[in-house]
Protein backbone atom coordinates (compact mmCIF):
# COMPACT_ATOMS: atom_id res chain seq x y z
CA UNK A 1 0.00 0.00 0.00
CA UNK A 2 1.34 3.42 -0.97
CA UNK A 3 1.84 5.81 1.94
CA UNK A 4 0.51 9.39 1.70
CA UNK A 5 3.09 12.13 1.19
CA UNK A 6 3.03 14.96 3.71
CA UNK A 7 1.87 18.21 2.17
CA UNK A 8 0.80 16.75 -1.16
CA UNK A 9 -2.87 16.63 -0.18
CA UNK A 10 -3.32 12.89 -0.77
CA UNK A 11 -4.15 12.04 2.85
CA UNK A 12 -7.77 11.21 3.66
CA UNK A 13 -7.90 13.78 6.47
CA UNK A 14 -6.26 16.59 4.47
CA UNK A 15 -2.71 17.76 3.92
CA UNK A 16 -0.15 17.68 6.70
CA UNK A 17 2.13 20.71 6.90
CA UNK A 18 5.38 20.34 5.01
CA UNK A 19 7.18 22.15 7.82
CA UNK A 20 10.49 23.89 7.89
CA UNK A 21 12.75 20.83 7.80
CA UNK A 22 11.13 19.23 4.76
CA UNK A 23 10.83 22.60 3.05
CA UNK A 24 14.54 23.29 3.46
CA UNK A 25 15.40 19.78 2.25
CA UNK A 26 13.19 20.23 -0.83
CA UNK A 27 14.87 23.55 -1.64
CA UNK A 28 18.34 22.01 -1.33
CA UNK A 29 17.46 19.03 -3.54
CA UNK A 30 16.03 21.19 -6.30
CA UNK A 31 19.02 23.55 -6.10
CA UNK A 32 21.49 20.69 -6.43
CA UNK A 33 19.65 19.22 -9.41
CA UNK A 34 19.40 22.40 -11.48
CA UNK A 35 22.05 25.14 -11.78
CA UNK A 36 19.49 27.66 -13.10
CA UNK A 37 17.31 27.01 -10.07
CA UNK A 38 20.33 27.41 -7.79
CA UNK A 39 20.92 30.89 -9.25
CA UNK A 40 17.25 31.85 -8.79
CA UNK A 41 17.17 30.59 -5.21
CA UNK A 42 20.27 32.65 -4.50
CA UNK A 43 18.16 35.75 -5.20
CA UNK A 44 15.39 34.75 -2.74
CA UNK A 45 15.96 35.44 0.95
CA UNK A 46 12.72 34.45 2.67
CA UNK A 47 12.35 30.72 3.47
CA UNK A 48 8.65 30.63 2.54
CA UNK A 49 9.35 32.15 -0.85
CA UNK A 50 12.18 29.65 -1.42
CA UNK A 51 9.85 26.74 -0.62
CA UNK A 52 7.19 28.02 -3.04
CA UNK A 53 9.78 28.52 -5.81
CA UNK A 54 11.19 25.01 -5.27
CA UNK A 55 7.69 23.53 -5.60
CA UNK A 56 6.78 25.66 -8.62
CA UNK A 57 9.96 25.49 -10.73
CA UNK A 58 10.00 21.80 -11.75
CA UNK A 59 6.50 21.96 -13.25
CA UNK A 60 6.46 25.58 -14.47
CA UNK A 61 5.01 25.99 -17.96
CA UNK A 62 7.70 25.79 -20.65
CA UNK A 63 9.30 29.13 -21.43
CA UNK A 64 8.08 30.80 -18.24
CA UNK A 65 10.42 33.49 -16.92
CA UNK A 66 10.35 34.39 -13.22
CA UNK A 67 12.08 37.34 -11.60
CA UNK A 68 12.45 37.09 -7.80
CA UNK A 69 12.44 40.25 -5.65
CA UNK A 70 11.44 42.40 -8.59
CA UNK A 71 10.84 46.14 -8.16
CA UNK A 72 7.63 47.47 -9.69
CA UNK A 73 7.10 51.18 -9.13
CA UNK A 74 7.57 51.90 -5.42
CA UNK A 75 7.15 48.25 -4.43
CA UNK A 76 9.30 45.12 -4.39
CA UNK A 77 7.33 41.93 -5.10
CA UNK A 78 8.28 38.37 -4.19
CA UNK A 79 8.04 37.11 -7.78
CA UNK A 80 7.22 38.60 -11.15
CA UNK A 81 6.30 35.99 -13.72
CA UNK A 82 6.69 37.65 -17.07
CA UNK A 83 4.98 39.38 -18.53
CA UNK A 84 2.53 40.59 -15.81
CA UNK A 85 1.77 38.10 -13.03
CA UNK A 86 2.88 38.88 -9.48
CA UNK A 87 3.13 36.15 -6.83
CA UNK A 88 3.26 37.33 -3.23
CA UNK A 89 3.96 35.05 -0.26
CA UNK A 90 2.77 36.54 3.04
CA UNK A 91 4.57 35.88 6.30
CA UNK A 92 3.72 33.13 8.72
CA UNK A 93 1.54 33.07 10.77
CA UNK A 94 -1.16 35.28 9.25
CA UNK A 95 -2.37 36.38 12.70
CA UNK A 96 1.02 38.03 13.24
CA UNK A 97 0.29 40.60 10.52
CA UNK A 98 -0.56 43.94 12.02
CA UNK A 99 -3.51 45.94 10.83
CA UNK A 100 -1.07 48.40 9.23
CA UNK A 101 0.65 45.56 7.32
CA UNK A 102 -2.69 44.28 6.00
CA UNK A 103 -3.54 47.82 4.83
CA UNK A 104 -0.11 48.17 3.13
CA UNK A 105 -0.57 44.79 1.40
CA UNK A 106 -4.01 45.74 0.09
CA UNK A 107 -2.72 49.14 -1.09
CA UNK A 108 0.16 47.40 -2.89
CA UNK A 109 -2.27 44.95 -4.53
CA UNK A 110 -4.48 47.80 -5.75
CA UNK A 111 -1.46 49.64 -7.18
CA UNK A 112 -0.23 46.53 -9.02
CA UNK A 113 -3.69 45.72 -10.42
CA UNK A 114 -4.09 49.34 -11.57
CA UNK A 115 -0.76 48.96 -13.42
CA UNK A 116 -2.10 45.88 -15.26
CA UNK A 117 -0.58 43.11 -13.14
CA UNK A 118 -2.46 40.06 -11.89
CA UNK A 119 -1.66 39.48 -8.21
CA UNK A 120 -1.75 35.98 -6.74
CA UNK A 121 -1.22 36.24 -2.96
CA UNK A 122 -0.69 33.23 -0.67
CA UNK A 123 -0.69 33.10 3.11
CA UNK A 124 2.46 31.69 4.63
CA UNK A 125 0.42 28.94 6.27
CA UNK A 126 -0.77 27.83 2.80
CA UNK A 127 2.78 27.55 1.51
CA UNK A 128 4.05 25.65 4.57
CA UNK A 129 1.04 23.30 4.46
CA UNK A 130 1.11 22.54 0.74
CA UNK A 131 3.51 24.44 -1.53
CA UNK A 132 2.57 22.20 -4.48
CA UNK A 133 -1.08 23.29 -4.32
CA UNK A 134 -0.01 26.95 -4.29
CA UNK A 135 2.32 26.33 -7.23
CA UNK A 136 -0.47 24.51 -9.08
CA UNK A 137 -2.80 27.50 -8.67
CA UNK A 138 -0.20 29.77 -10.28
CA UNK A 139 0.42 27.25 -13.07
CA UNK A 140 -3.33 26.92 -13.72
CA UNK A 141 -3.68 30.70 -13.88
CA UNK A 142 -0.79 30.99 -16.35
CA UNK A 143 -2.25 28.26 -18.54
CA UNK A 144 -5.70 29.89 -18.52
CA UNK A 145 -7.29 27.12 -16.50
CA UNK A 146 -9.87 27.71 -13.81
CA UNK A 147 -8.25 27.88 -10.40
CA UNK A 148 -9.93 25.31 -8.18
CA UNK A 149 -11.64 26.52 -5.02
CA UNK A 150 -9.94 25.33 -1.86
CA UNK A 151 -11.93 24.73 1.33
CA UNK A 152 -11.60 26.81 4.44
CA UNK A 153 -12.47 30.19 2.96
Amino acid sequence: MQQPVAGRGDEARGPEPVGAALGVAMVELVARADPAMRRLLGRVERPLARVWLAAWWPAAPAGTVVEPNCKIGPYRVDFLILPRVVVEIDGDPPSAATRDQVVRDRRRDRYLVAQGYAVLRFAGAEVWANPWRCAEEVRDYLLGRAVAAVGGA
